[in-house]
């Protein structure tokens, strides 16, 4: 048998993570002096206005120990592991996790770097259950899961690049990017890293250039919001427009992803026929 592991940022709440047979490590993170732990979709209390309100946030990479628990108590309940992480080029989660794998019993534990997160990494996670339930070996499945990546993408706008000039995640975008006349910056994650895809101006302008990013042959989608829901609302209601047959969820962000993007960031989620 085998168990599934990620992280909290897969948006992902506890009783679906339950159905699935997924186990949740959650992230940390700090609103001034006070620390918490990030929970399950839904489970986070109305954490945008207590980031809105507080002077300094940071999030703390999730621990070795918090993995090799996890693993250990699966181990010990006849489990192997498959353990899907966000990329390891926004979160030290991966490095975490392949540590304590390496501690537990690295034959029988698997991590994969998803090079993604939020809607994406839950589609990467409904995949993997699917191709467990296949009869596939650990390490067939973790391959399977990795060649799956190509499938999924998230194209993002963020209200000002402020958060992510703090979290150093923004890579080669240019930092001045959309700080003025309402111009919103559009994002990307390629090959697990962030990327410029240009600006927009305005909601409705906004909604249109990130819908653009969706490639044809779309199998579903999953609009996400980061405290602020009024963006994402003016998007999920284009995309159910454009796309009626397909799955469609409006989903909040989580407190982690909102102190690394902004609080008011919209962002979709897509997985590919």
């Amino acid at each position: 048998m085998i168990a599934l592991v990620t992280d909290s940022t897969a948006c992902m709440d506890a009783q679906e993570a339950r159905a699935l047979g997924v186990r949740i490590v959650p992230h940390t993170y700090f609103v001034d002096e006070n620390r918490y732990l990030e929970g399950a979709a839904g489970a986070n209390g109305d954490y945008a206005r207590v980031l809105a309100a507080a002077r300094i946030t940071r999030t703390a990479q999730t621990g070795v120990a918090a993995y090799a628990s996890t693993f250990d108590e699966l181990r010990r309940s006849g489990f192997e592991v498959l353990c899907i992480v966000i990329s390891s080029r926004l979160s030290g989660a991966y490095s975490s996790a392949r540590r304590a794998a390496q501690l537990s019993g690295e034959e029988h534990i698997q991590v994969v770097d998803s090079h993604l997160t939020a809607g994406c990494l839950r589609y990467l996670l409904y995949r993997a259950r699917a191709l467990c339930e296949k009869g596939l070996t650990l390490a067939d499945a973790a391959a399977a899961v990795q060649d799956y990546r190509s499938r999924l993408g998230v194209a993002f706008s963020v209200n000002s690049m402020e958060a992510l000039r703090r979290s150093g995640r923004i890579g080669i975008v240019r930092q001045s990017m959309g700080t003025i006349l309402n111009q919103r910056p559009l994002l990307l994650l390629e090959s697990g890293g962030i990327v410029g895809g240009g600006v927009a101006r305005g909601k409705a302008e906004q909604a249109k250039k990130l819908a653009a990013y969706i490639p044809p042959h779309v199998r579903r989608l999953t609009v996400h919001y980061f405290g602020e829901k009024r963006e994402a609302d003016v998007l999920w209601a284009l995309l159910r427009e454009k796309y009626p047959d397909k799955e469609l969820l409006l989903r909040e962000g989580g407190p982690v992803l909102s102190i690394h993007l902004g609080l008011g960031t919209v962002a979709v989620a897509w997985e590919t026929e």
